[in-house]
């Protein structure tokens, strides 16, 4: 099979996640991606140099250097009649992409893939990861997003990649970027963070997630929230993990003051070791932590951060 991976943008720049997109697409086929938006050119020599990735596309229309999906969906589009399988990583970025992609194709996407087997059978969670669905790729051209948590990064190579110019021209009504408004985290993002610690809605009492941001400042870590935290006014939605938010799968994962309510537990299922501290002792995420300590977050945590 030919597969189109879309290389990943955050915020303008490349997306490290793509090489966990590349692992998934070689269970397909033979991969080509494309590297558009701004810093394209970067984006490009970055993705060549993952192992695996046969060539790499590189529109030159000036439309095409500008953040948003819009205008990128069309010209995907075009593209379209060549690969069997349209790809990209589950981000914002990608599952705001690949259902306009599909729905431009008069397809369905396929979305959250969490394993392809050699069969190009693909498995996906639903009814918050307590059932694993299997599905047969339907006929192409298929879309799909990918969880980057349930692949490994493919590694580097010194090979080098074939980089295409790809000229184009949209025609027809076209969007017309005006600017991002990105939010205040300074902190390593939670889905790449090899430690993350959350917060849920234990912490409405204290009124703020300073508990939270303390701990991973002293762990260099991520911050993530349940969506009770994100619902109370706590947290930004963006830090939201779970069903209804981001899947993560550090290595070690630390819960204050959430529940864990099935749709939370569905995105940190993959996480190697999870740490729950609750005044609830029978707290959902006490169940499926490795280690459980049964206390207010308000006292054990000053503690835990002397020990630190």
């Amino acid at each position: 099979m030919n597969v189109l991976l879309i290389v990943g943008d955050r915020l303008g720049e490349y997306d490290p996640l793509t090489a966990n997109g590349v692992t998934a697409g070689l269970h397909l086929g033979e991969v080509t991606a494309l590297a558009a938006g701004p810093n394209s050119q970067q984006k490009s020599e970055q993705v060549a140099n993952i192992s695996g990735v046969q060539r790499v596309l590189v529109p030159t229309n000036p439309v095409l250097q500008t953040p948003g999906v819009e205008n990128l969906a069309l010209l995907i589009n075009k593209l379209t009649p060549s690969y069997d399988v349209i790809m990209a990583v589950t981000s914002t970025f990608g599952s705001d992409l690949i259902p306009r992609c599909a729905a431009l194709a008069n397809c369905s996407p396929i979305t959250g893939i969490s394993a392809i087997t050699k069969d190009h059978t693909l498995s996906r969670p639903i009814n918050a990861g307590a059932v694993l669905a299997q599905l047969a790729l339907p006929k192409t051209p298929a879309f799909l997003t990918v969880r980057p948590t349930a692949f490994p990064p493919a590694g580097q190579t010194a090979t080098n990649v074939e980089i295409i110019d790809l000229e184009d021209s949209l025609t027809g009504m076209l969007s017309q970027h005006k600017s991002f408004t990105p939010s205040a985290n300074i902190r390593p993002d939670p889905v790449s963070a090899k430690i993350v610690v959350a917060g849920g809605g234990g912490l409405q009492q204290g009124g703020s997630f300073e508990l939270v941001e303390q701990l991973a400042d002293h762990l260099k870590a991520g911050v993530g929230a349940s969506r009770t935290a994100v619902d109370m006014g706590l947290a930004s939605n963006d830090l939201q993990i779970g069903q209804t938010g981001r899947s993560i799968a550090p290595d070690l994962y630390i819960g204050l003051g959430i529940s864990g309510a099935i749709q939370h537990l569905a995105g940190i299922k993959d996480a190697r070791m999870i740490v729950s501290i609750n005044s609830d002792p029978s707290a959902p995420l006490h169940g499926a932590a490795d280690y459980a300590l049964t206390a207010d977050i308000f006292s054990a945590v000053p503690e835990l951060l002397k020990k630190i």
